[in-house]
């Protein structure tokens, strides 16, 4: 059940840092209990909501903080220092709101970014499983004999929804993809908590069912109208916040070894020291987990600028090449940091660090299963293929716009 929210006003992008970390403070006390692992995450959700922090994307022209992609991203990392999948649900709050901004400005809009500020949330209802591949949307939009607009099909791994106000979702009909934002209580709609994986929980990235829902006639394009493409960076948007999750889940694993090093493991027999924290070898492990760390926050950073950058001069060609190749780049080694850290410390850590009671393999499974999210083999397909053979890098959103563009002249074959 959603409650009434009353959302702080962050007034500045350093406040909004201090607050992310006190937030975090609060989510990680809640996440080192094994037995939250399987609970909705409502507390933490509203504690991101109270706290101001779900509103600090939201423009000045809106009456927003209009913080800048670096604090918004470190925001998302600090805050999945403390849990991943919470992370994750701010992660997708901050893709699905980007759109508002750039809706017609109306009484629409103007509730929305209402919402916003007032700690609502977004989610998502973008993908489906089954479909031959990520474009075949069962999910459809029909026109009735009355006139109407109606939506039937069902949606999976929609993060967030279940605990958001309003759930951004895809789907096919016969003028091309079209894109819908549905109020939680819009008849015919039905949210399910059904996210089982073994990781990465508290995204409750289930089931959305849409059974004749009626859609406002705004969201349906006009015969003839041009498809609008997507930027050729448009992915990096909710790419480098997947990276600030995997960056905050390796930093936190991080912690939580050598917290446990120091005050819980036992030096191995051989070591002839007093503390297992004073074993060269363990000592030299931790080094390398760190390099890894520091790694991703770094190339992350360093992403962060450039997008920051980018967003001032978007026409720009070297600078869309530098922000594909930096998130790029901040994926991969985020996916290495969190995976590597997260699995190989409880070799470092003893039998005993495998206890429930310590739930240290969260970092683990939240990293393992969010770091499917797409395969890092491509996001290095498109560095290497740069600098090997010196094709422009892109993401999959270039087979996006292409498949978008074969739908439109397939929906409207005399534009």
């Amino acid at each position: 059940m959603i409650t009434p929210i009353t959302a702080a006003v962050i007034s500045s992008e350093e406040e909004a840092i201090a607050i992310a970390h006190q937030v975090a403070e609060d989510i990680a006390a809640i996440a080192r209990d094994a037995s939250e692992n399987n609970q909705i995450p409502w507390r933490q959700a509203e504690r991101l909501s109270q706290s101001g922090l779900t509103a600090i994307f939201v423009p000045r022209h809106l009456g927003g903080l209009g913080a800048s992609i670096k604090t918004v991203v470190d925001v998302v990392r600090i805050i999945s220092r403390a849990d991943g999948g919470v992370g994750q649900l701010l992660q997708i709050h901050n893709v699905m709101i980007r759109g508002v901004f750039t809706r017609p400005d109306d009484a629409f809009r103007q509730r929305l970014v209402s919402d916003i500020l007032n700690g609502k949330r977004f989610g998502n209802a973008l993908a489906e499983t089954g479909g031959k591949n990520k474009f075949a949307h069962n999910t459809r939009v029909e026109k009735t004999a009355d006139g109407k607009y109606v939506l039937n099909g069902r949606k999976f791994y929609s993060t967030g929804s279940y605990l958001a106000e309003w759930i951004s979702l895809t789907a096919s009909s016969d003028l091309g993809p079209v894109g819908v934002l549905l109020h939680r209580d819009t008849p015919g709609l039905t949210l399910v908590d059904d996210w089982r994986a073994f990781g990465q929980q508290h995204s409750v990235s289930g089931t959305v069912i849409f059974d004749n829902v009626t859609v406002d006639e705004r969201f349906i394009p006009k015969p003839g109208s041009p498809a609008r493409a997507m930027a050729r960076t448009g992915l990096t948007w909710p790419q480098i916040l997947h990276a600030a999750i995997d960056t905050g889940i390796a930093r936190g694993a991080l912690a939580a070894a050598t917290d446990y090093l120091r005050n819980h493991s036992r030096p191995w027999v051989d070591a002839d020291v007093e503390r297992a924290a004073d074993e060269p070898h363990i000592i030299k492990r931790i080094g390398e987990y760190a390099v890894a760390v520091r790694g991703a926050e770094a190339l992350l950073r360093y992403a962060a600028d450039i997008f920051d950058q980018h967003l001032l001069d978007p026409d720009n060609t070297e600078l869309q090449d530098e922000l594909i190749l930096a998130v790029a780049s901040a994926r991969a080694q985020s996916d290495h940091a969190s995976l590597f850290v997260s699995s190989d410390m409880f070799s470092l850590l003893g039998a005993s660090a495998s206890l429930t009671k310590w739930n240290l393999d969260r970092f683990w499974s939240d990293a393992r299963v969010h770091t499917t999210h797409d395969p890092i083999r491509w996001r290095l397909h498109h560095v290497g293929n740069y600098y090997l053979n010196g094709v422009p890098p892109d993401e999959y959103g270039a087979a996006i716009r292409a498949k978008r563009a074969e739908l439109a002249a397939a929906a409207n074959p005399d534009a």
